[in-house]
C-alpha cells in the first residue's frame, strides 16, 4: 500500500529544479502536485551528463540527466531543457554541441554546470572541429542539432551524432537519485552499493 507524500523539502526542491535547468523564479510557481511528481521522479537513478557549447569563445555548459539513446539509423540523441535555459539558447545558436558523460571524478563539474555561477571554466576541455568536450568523460558525443520539439515548460532537443570517443575502460560513473550525486563503489567482496554525496 502506497502513503501519499503530502510536502517536499524546499532544499531536495531546489536541488531538483536547478538540475533540471529550471529558473528560481518558476519554483515559487510550481503547484504541490508538480513537486510532488518531480520528488517522485527524482526516485530514477540515473547517469549525469554536461552539454557543451561555445558562444563568443566562452564555454557554455547545461548538466542534464534527462539524457536519452533515440536511434541508432541514424545516430540521434535527445536531452530536456528549460524553456529558459540560456545555455539551451547558445546550442541552437550555433547548431552543434557535446554531449560528456561524467566520470565519478568529475562532480565538481556537475555542480559547475548545474548552478547559476559565473566565470572561467577551470576543467580541462579539447576542442576541434568547431566543438568542445571534456577531457577524461566517459564518452563523448559530438553532435549536430537536428530537431527540437516543445515538451511544455521545457525543449526536447534532438542531436545527430557525427562522431564519438570514450576511454577503452570506463571509469566508475557519477549518478544522480533524489536530489544527489552518488558514486557506485565496490566492496572488496563485489557487492555494489551506493555511497551519497549531498550537493
Amino acid at each position: 500500500m502506497y502513503t501519499p507524500i503530502q510536502t517536499v523539502p524546499l532544499r531536495r526542491a531546489l536541488i531538483f529544479h536547478r538540475l533540471w535547468g529550471g529558473a528560481l523564479g518558476d519554483l515559487a510557481e510550481m503547484t504541490d502536485q508538480a513537486l510532488l511528481y518531480r520528488r517522485l521522479f527524482g526516485r530514477f537513478t540515473t547517469g549525469v551528463a554536461v552539454v557543451l557549447g561555445e558562444d563568443a569563445g566562452k564555454v557554455i555548459g547545461l548538466t542534464v540527466n534527462s539524457l536519452t539513446s533515440a536511434s541508432l539509423d541514424p545516430l540521434l540523441l535527445l536531452f530536456c531543457a528549460h524553456n529558459q535555459s540560456q545555455s539551451a539558447e547558445s546550442f541552437l545558436r550555433s547548431g552543434r554541441f557535446s554531449v560528456n558523460i561524467l566520470a565519478a571524478h568529475q562532480e565538481d563539474v556537475a555542480r559547475h554546470f548545474s548552478s547559476t555561477r559565473s566565470g572561467e571554466v577551470k576543467f580541462d576541455c579539447l576542442r576541434g572541429k568547431g566543438f568542445v568536450w571534456l577531457a577524461g568523460s566517459n564518452a563523448v558525443f559530438r553532435c549536430h542539432l537536428e530537431a527540437t520539439y516543445p515538451g511544455g515548460d521545457h525543449r526536447i532537443i534532438l542531436g545527430r551524432v557525427v562522431d564519438m570517443v570514450g576511454p577503452k575502460e570506463c571509469a566508475r560513473p557519477l549518478l544522480y537519485h533524489e536530489g544527489r550525486y552518488l558514486h557506485l563503489e565496490q566492496e572488496h567482496q563485489g557487492r555494489a552499493f551506493l555511497e551519497s554525496h549531498r550537493p
